[in-house]
């Protein structure tokens, strides 16, 4: 299944899971019984991405099946209340370390000012989160085509060193690159900030 553009699943900074978390707390707080129908209502979101999404978090623990209503509907228990942002689990269950590891590279990036991907790889995998050196390049890369960071070496025996430009920090969520898409959106701004396919190649 094609990756969808996080300009069209970001609204306001929210990833669809975050809008489904948040509905599940607040049903599960109510007097109505917390199933995959009412969480789907409640968040305004696709009964498809509710569902997998309780599928994953059922494998990693946090929700329980109480029974299957229907087809498509369930009941869940809320085994684990998390907190307000909603727990980063993959389709086998695991805990998902790439976002955290980007965005404790943009908040380094922030006090540090300066680093080369190794050096943010290592700043970043901290408290459980892990990114490695090629992801951090990956992702400074996508930064700087986006006008965030300046490059700065690179040359032979010399490391890329990646340099934060003040005036584009944009707040304290990190922006998004989209390798897929090659695009950037910033959820402060909530906005896609550069795109490639809209770059004018000069005649």
């Amino acid at each position: 299944m094609p990756r969808a553009r996080a300009d069209l699943v970001m609204v306001g900074g929210k990833s669809p899971r975050q809008y489904i978390w948040e509905a599940i707390r607040a049903v599960n707080a109510g007097p109505k019984a917390l199933t995959t129908y009412a969480v789907a209502r409640k968040s305004n979101q696709d009964d498809q991405a509710v569902r997998a999404y309780f599928r994953d978090m059922e494998k990693a623990g946090i929700v329980s099946k109480v029974r299957n209503i229907d087809r498509r509907d369930s009941e869940w228990m809320l085994l684990k209340d998390e907190g307000v942002e909603a727990p980063r689990v993959n389709h086998h269950g695991k805990r998902s370390t790439h976002a955290g590891g980007v965005e404790n590279i943009w908040r380094a990036l922030r006090i540090l000012g300066e680093f080369t991907a190794a050096e943010a790889a290592g700043a970043a995998s901290v408290n459980g989160v892990s990114i490695s050196e090629y992801g951090a390049q990956v992702y400074l890369s996508g930064l700087a085509k986006a006008g965030y960071v300046t490059r700065r070496g690179g040359t032979p025996g010399v490391k890329t060193r990646f340099c934060l430009v003040p005036t584009r920090y944009t707040g304290p969520k990190h922006p998004i690159y989209q390798r897929d898409f090659d695009q950037v959106y910033d959820p402060n701004l909530d906005q896609v900030v550069w795109r490639k396919a809209d770059q004018q190649v000069a005649p």
